[in-house]
């Protein structure tokens, strides 16, 4: 895709990141959030992402901010502070452009030089979340795993597909 590119994230992204992550919040399962966020929810995200060393990254098209992604925390334990989990989501209408899979590959170069050996995407196991299972399985990463029923939204309950990609070798 032409006229892309990626630059950290910074406070003053948070209203539009924000629109782009509610419009998920409120009409769709590939978020398990219920609540909207605001602003200042993405901001404090941002910076918690930055102290921890790991990119947050936007995606500007022609001039317009039409995606983000970011690593952050798996788990809580000491031992998996090399294993990563990733987030990334683009405006509505960016979608299908081949933005996502750029910019999935840019998070993943800038995990790797940030010491990131694994990094798990863990994705909603449902009809709107299936490009996404796509996404990352045309970009290196394998399914490892499913867990069923684990979260609530809308009414249903909801699995998740996990899936797991290796920026370095021992």
């Amino acid at each position: 895709m032409t006229g892309v590119s990626f630059r950290p994230a910074v406070d003053e992204d948070a209203p539009a990141l924000v629109d782009i992550y509610n419009h998920y919040v409120s009409t769709s399962n590939v978020t398990f959030d219920l609540d909207s966020w605001t602003p200042e929810d993405m901001a404090r995200k941002i910076d918690a992402v930055t102290a921890l060393g790991m990119p947050f990254i936007v995606a500007e098209h022609d001039g317009e901010l039409v995606g983000y992604a970011y690593l952050s925390t798996f788990r809580e334990k000491a031992a998996y502070d090399t294993t990563m989990e990733n987030t990334l989501y683009l405006r509505d209408d960016a979608r299908g452009d081949g933005i996502g899979g750029t910019m999935l590959e840019e998070l993943c170069r800038l995990g790797a030089i940030a010491g990131v050996r694994e990094v798990i995407a863990v994705i909603a196991n449902t009809p709107d979340a299936s490009p996404s299972i796509r996404l990352h399985d045309k970009s290196g990463f394998a399914r490892v795993g499913e867990m069923d029923g684990v979260g609530r939204k809308f009414g249903e309950w909801i699995g998740v597909v996990m899936m797991q990609k290796s920026l370095a070798r021992d």
